[in-house]
């Protein structure tokens, strides 16, 4: 029994939304923050299932190299949620030790992984959280996210930065809606 249940939320937590390439993904209405393509820490999405999602403003600022630091997701106007996927792609890869990162979402969502988040080849974080319970709606911190710049961080010659490059959001693992891509610009950038 135990093994059905950690199936079927790992399955509910990473299947992507309708693979019909006809169907027109949403994008990113409007995002706030600095321009000329610096990332920003709100994004105003306008769609079914969330309004805003932004990055809270405390844990990341002035960092410096071997520091832990926090991002804290937190979305506005949800409706019939029941489960959501961030990607996080760093950039460069190297400027944060990787292998630390936790992701710890907050309840009514919850993970099967040890560290709530799973790593591609490319260093590419999945975060995710699912309710098993009842959707959710209103105002919601989906999670945070705790890991720790590399010791070499500070010699970088080009800043280093979090990038979300999708965020998948909705009430089953076939009614989600995806914004992804350059058009978010969301994220932090550390140094």
């Amino acid at each position: 029994m135990r093994n059905f249940f950690a199936l079927s939320l790992i399955a509910a937590l990473w299947a992507c939304s309708s693979g019909d390439p006809q169907v027109a993904l949403p994008q990113a209405s409007g995002v706030s923050g600095p321009g000329s393509g610096g990332l920003t820490q709100t994004a105003d999405l306008d769609g079914r299932y969330i309004d805003t999602i932004r990055i809270a403003p405390e844990g990341w600022k002035n960092i410096t190299p071997g520091q832990q630091m926090t991002i804290t997701f937190e979305a506005t106007g949800l409706a019939q949620v029941k489960q959501f996927e961030i990607v996080i792609e760093p950039q460069p890869g190297h400027a944060f030790d990787l292998e630390s990162a936790v992701f710890k979402p907050q309840a009514p969502f919850i993970t099967p992984f040890a560290s709530g988040l799973q790593q591609d080849a490319d260093g590419s974080l999945h975060l995710g959280g699912a309710s098993l319970g009842s959707v959710v709606t209103g105002n919601q911190v989906l999670g945070t996210l705790t890991l720790t710049t590399a010791s070499g961080v500070g010699g970088l010659t080009t800043a280093a930065s979090l990038r979300v490059t999708l965020i998948s959001i909705g009430p089953t693992s076939q009614d989600r809606e995806r914004y992804e891509g350059d058009t978010l610009r969301f994220g932090v950038q550390v140094n």
